[in-house]
């Protein structure tokens, strides 16, 4: 299939009403059949027809994607056809959500109705999409071949166990994960055009992880960086759904970066330089969000990561579990870390700077100290030299 062809991909839903949902008009039911096409994140048209002896005097369409509702009104012609054009820019719709819609409206005899819904899943259809399926994981890729595919599936495994000694749960609903080829594609799905620094997302809501993933020699990497981190994100929202909107997002954010396969090696050198530079981040200032610029937002990631990591270290991570579930009760940042582990989150930082950077402390006071040993060798040299020639001189006399 060509691409030409691709771009006007069409997901055509014909669903024909045997019943009336779920109100009855006059004893008849009110019918309607409908024809949906789109494109990604461009168009969408959605031509009807309501099958009703009597045209409505009027007649609303109702879409609804994820929390979002949308409502239009429709002109139906004389045989009650009718033709919808979607305008994304005043109401977008949320990527790989399950869209829903139906109609609503009242007849020329004063009664309202209401149609059954019917609904469409509302994918990525620029793009021609090659699917592979191991449980709970069904892996979305363009380019590369199976093995490709097969190591994306390799590595989602192999995170989920990762996860689920942190966060134990039994059930385990169906993961997509959907491969696209560089970040600025996934950024453009996901319509984030002003933060250049996104690689990868997920909506825990839907079950749905996007990463960005090139071919190449390191391909594993990069899909061990990204694919565990989303995941987290998944399984977080899954084993506590009332906190996972309430986690700090140092926290949560933190959890996503710890249990990286591949961890970014970039990390521990941003830390470092923080610290030296006196620029490490507040926990307080990344509760709630993270920096928007990328350099920022980097060492946000790093810090967190390293904060979560010494939590688990130092207090185990039975005690990070009732810290999430603490949140599930709407604690807010602060509040919920004090009630959790009996000091602030001032205290934290002294404790994990202290332990993460004891080494460099130690190393920055014998730096600060070379200046004045310099100096004291300046000064005595030249002293011990005049007593050793002192010495010579009474020595040769005798």
């Amino acid at each position: 299939m060509s691409r030409k062809n691709l771009g006007i991909f069409t997901v055509i839903l014909w669903l024909f009403l045997t019943a009336a949902y779920p109100n009855q008009v006059g004893g008849e039911a009110v019918e309607w059949n409908c024809l949906v096409t789109y494109r990604f994140g461009e168009s969408l048209t959605i031509k009807g027809k309501v099958l009703v002896k009597e045209i409505p005097t009027a007649i609303n369409l109702v879409l609804q994607s994820d929390s979002r509702t949308y409502i239009y009104p429709l002109q139906v012609d004389s045989q009650g056809q009718f033709e919808y054009q979607h305008a994304f820019q005043e109401a977008p719709l949320q990527p790989f959500a399950t869209v829903y819609y139906w109609l609503e409206g009242v007849l020329p005899s004063g009664d309202s109705f209401l149609t059954s819904k019917k609904e469409f899943v509302y994918v990525d259809n620029r793009f021609p999409w090659k699917t592979r399926s191991e449980e709970p994981f069904l892996v979305h890729w363009r380019q590369g071949d199976l093995q490709f595919a097969q190591t994306a599936l390799d590595v989602a495994k192999e995170a989920q166990a990762a996860v689920k000694q942190w966060l134990p749960l039994e059930i385990t609903p169906t993961i997509e994960i959907y491969i696209y080829e560089s970040p600025g594609e996934l950024r453009q799905a996901l319509q984030l055009a002003n933060s250049s620094w996104v690689g990868a997302h997920a909506d825990p809501h839907l079950g749905v992880v996007l990463v960005s993933v090139s071919e190449g020699l390191d391909q594993r990497l990069q899909m061990e960086q990204q694919i565990p981190h989303e995941l987290m994100h998944i399984y977080l929202y899954w084993y506590q759904p009332l906190a996972y909107p309430n986690l700090p997002f140092w926290l949560k954010e933190g959890l996503a970066t710890a249990v990286e396969l591949y961890p970014n090696s970039d990390y521990y050198t941003l830390l470092d330089t923080a610290f030296q530079n006196g620029s490490l981040l507040s926990l307080r200032s990344l509760c709630e969000s993270f920096p928007p610029d990328a350099s920022s937002a980097y060492l946000a990631y790093a810090q967190s990561s390293s904060v979560v990591q010494f939590l688990i270290e130092h207090y185990g991570m039975e005690k990070i579990r009732k810290l999430i579930a603490v949140y599930a009760d709407q604690y807010d940042c602060e509040a919920g870390f004090y009630y959790t582990y009996g000091f602030s989150l001032a205290q934290l930082e002294q404790e994990w700077q202290q332990a993460r950077f004891s080494q460099a402390n130690s190393l920055r006071a014998l730096a600060n100290l070379v200046p004045w040993g310099a100096l004291l060798i300046l000064l005595f040299v030249p002293v011990i030299l005049a007593i050793r020639l002192v010495s010579q001189s009474s020595i040769g006399k005798e």
